[in-house]
């Protein structure tokens, strides 16, 4: 890993729940052979914007807004900022933005969303961190398309902090042939790996915190 670990505080179990009532799934952050004790990698690494980032998207905890179908997904997590990445940050922005069950992107495009369509908007959107540093969104699970394992991409911006873009992606396709043949954001460390659950109600829930650095 590139980074020094710093210990997982003990608030970090109670993840999410002052946001929503479902239950969250704690994500273990140890590498094989290791103790499977919950614990994090240090500041989460960044990785590609890709090439379909939007700004200006909409404010919305649901970011299918527009009914795609497909599975049902939950996203919750805790924003760390501070010296040592311990301290819940407060009102982060967190951009979101992903691809259909078919590995398609709306748009196909980049720029600002005023140089498109609002038919032509779906599946992106940000949310802000409550005052425990939590968040949430809920969208449908992305698909995949050639040469990529299925990934969530995210840009976070708080004050203090520097501006962080970086993926997440599937615990299930860690060390799989698709991830092998993606050579996109290589030796990604677990802690960006979610561990997804069945939520009781035919959909995924999962857990990503993400570690910022402090500005300066």
């Amino acid at each position: 890993m590139k980074n020094e670990k710093i210990n997982r505080k003990e608030f970090l179990k109670k993840a999410g729940f002052g946001l929503f009532s479902i239950p969250l799934i704690i994500q273990g952050c140890s590498t094989a052979g290791e103790s499977q004790t919950p614990d994090h990698c240090g500041f989460t690494d960044s990785a590609t914007e890709g090439p379909f980032f939007v700004s200006s998207s909409r404010e919305s905890v649901n970011i299918n807004f527009t009914k795609l179908p497909g599975k049902p997904m939950n996203v919750n997590g805790i924003v760390y900022g501070g010296k040592n990445g311990e301290t819940p940050v407060a009102n982060a922005k967190i951009e979101v933005w992903h691809a259909d069950k078919d590995g398609i992107y709306y748009p196909t495009g980049d720029g600002d969303i005023s140089d498109y369509k609002a038919s032509e908007i779906a599946l992106r959107g940000h949310v802000f961190t409550n005052e425990k540093g939590e968040y949430s969104f809920y969208s449908i699970e992305p698909g995949l398309y050639p040469g990529r394992r299925r990934h969530i991409h995210y840009k976070i911006i708080a004050k203090g902090h520097r501006e962080l873009t970086t993926q997440s992606y599937w615990m299930s396709d860690r060390g799989s042939i698709r991830e092998q043949n993606d050579w996109t954001d290589r030796n990604t460390e677990i802690c960006r790996y979610v561990d997804f659950k069945q939520d009781g109600n035919e959909g995924v829930a999962g857990v990503f915190d993400i570690y910022l650095e402090r500005q300066g």
